[in-house]
């Protein structure tokens, strides 16, 4: 004798319905409790311990000093290199132009050249001159910078000996 295999047993349509849904009181509920969750304060920070026993107004106003003679030292400083300053950007505006006006003609001697030798020749006396120029421009460059920083420094050390 055969046996037949059994069916596996299915769920009425009822059963289904009931599974998907959840129940109404539940859904209720969840609103509920979230509501209580939304009433209730948020709990307070305590209050922030003061460790040192000086006031912020006493150190403000010592720092406050510091701060004042640092400036008025640094506007010293500033006023002290401005000549300086002056004199370094004349001497600069005074290099370029030098500059520019030897470069003009060494070009009005190029255009004048009759052959490629002596354009050679002139390029090369050009070079070998405005080297020496360069050096020398250079050099004053140096010295003035150096006085710069000098004068622009002594309020800032008579303000470190102070200190």
């Amino acid at each position: 004798m055969a046996t037949r295999p059994k069916k596996p047993q299915t769920k009425t349509h009822a059963t289904k319905t009931q599974a998907k849904r959840p129940p109404k009181k539940k859904v209720v509920a969840a609103k509920a409790s979230e509501a209580a969750v939304r009433e209730e304060p948020a709990p307070k920070a305590p209050a922030p311990v003061l460790v040192n026993s000086v006031k912020p107004e006493e150190k403000l106003s010592d720092s406050q000093a510091v701060v004042e003679s640092a400036v008025d030292t640094f506007e010293k400083s500033l006023k002290a290199a401005m000549p300086v300053a002056r004199k370094v950007n004349s001497k600069l505006v005074d290099i370029a132009q030098a500059n520019m006006n030897s470069g003009l003609e060494f070009a009005r001697d190029l255009a004048g050249a009759k052959s490629p030798m002596e354009m050679m020749r002139l390029g090369m006396n050009y070079w070998h001159e405005h080297m020496g120029v360069f050096e020398a421009q250079a050099q004053e460059l140096r010295t003035l910078s150096a006085e710069f920083v000098t004068t622009a420094s002594e309020p800032i050390r008579a303000h470190i000996r102070r200190s």
